[in-house]
């Protein structure tokens, strides 16, 4: 073919009509431009189908974790309420009537929770930072899901620094409690070991804990972090992103189905 249309060049020089010959190199020149155009065509097609496998299997694997988000913030939220109820409960106990109708070994069961455990939520986020690490997060083609996907991972910085000051709370009230009270009785009280064993602290009675102004400051200060922890702004905001982010990618992957 290429030397058909050599020949056909030639031929036309020859007799000298090179108006046609002109006409004739123009449009072989488009001929190329097109064959070239279509190579491009079925060469961004073909990367532009790779693109949406990839972003597809992206979108598979977060749809798996923020599932799995969801089942922990869900879980955060219920056991972060259970403990504001309590130190609703142990708040009242500043008062020596309330205090005087409650036994020691209930006083062991509502501080056991509130000292022996953390305000928690830890999100898995592995494919997330793979995918933004990597520089991957604008394969995927929603702007308003890449949006939400960058700003869960904001929001999850800024509920760290607030779950430092809880945490901080925390050990500053176990630390009071440490010095004027005594941990053996609520661990004893809570059977996690044996009642028999003798304690130097056995005359301590951790009623006398609420007569202390700094304790009861800080056990404020807590109550109010555990409540902010699960508003709006936290986990309960937490939560709506993530059932925000699971539409979204529950709906892209319907599209990229017919890709």
């Amino acid at each position: 073919m290429i030397t058909l249309f050599r020949r056909f060049r030639q031929r036309l020089l020859t007799e000298n009509k090179f108006s046609k010959y002109l006409i004739y190199a123009i449009g072989e020149i488009i001929l190329v431009v097109i064959g070239i155009l279509i190579a491009l065509g079925i060469n961004n097609n073909n990367n532009f189908n790779a693109q949406r496998k990839v972003e597809q299997e992206y979108l598979t694997s977060l749809q798996s974790e923020f599932e799995i988000n969801l089942q922990k913030i869900n879980t955060s939220i219920k056991v972060n309420e259970q403990r504001i109820q309590t130190l609703e409960t142990v708040l009242t106990l500043f008062s020596k009537n309330v205090r005087d109708t409650i036994s020691q070994q209930n006083i062991s069961q509502l501080l056991g929770p509130i000292l022996g455990s953390d305000i928690q939520y830890v999100p898995a986020t592995g494919v997330l930072n793979d995918i933004i690490s990597s520089g991957k997060l604008n394969l995927i083609l929603n702007k308003n899901l890449r949006q939400d996907l960058a700003s869960f991972e904001s929001t999850i910085n800024y509920l760290s620094t607030q779950l430092n000051d809880a945490d901080f709370t925390q050990r500053k009230l176990t630390s009071l409690f440490f010095k004027n009270g005594s941990a053996k009785t609520i661990v004893m009280d809570l059977k996690m070991i044996d009642s028999e064993l003798q304690s130097i602290s056995a005359k301590t009675n951790n009623k006398d804990i609420f007569t202390s102004i700094e304790f009861e400051n800080y056990l404020v200060d807590y109550y109010l972090l555990a409540k902010a922890t699960n508003g709006p702004r936290l986990f309960s905001g937490i939560k709506s992103q993530i059932e925000n982010i699971l539409k979204e990618v529950e709906h892209e992957l319907e599209n990229t189905e017919s890709y």
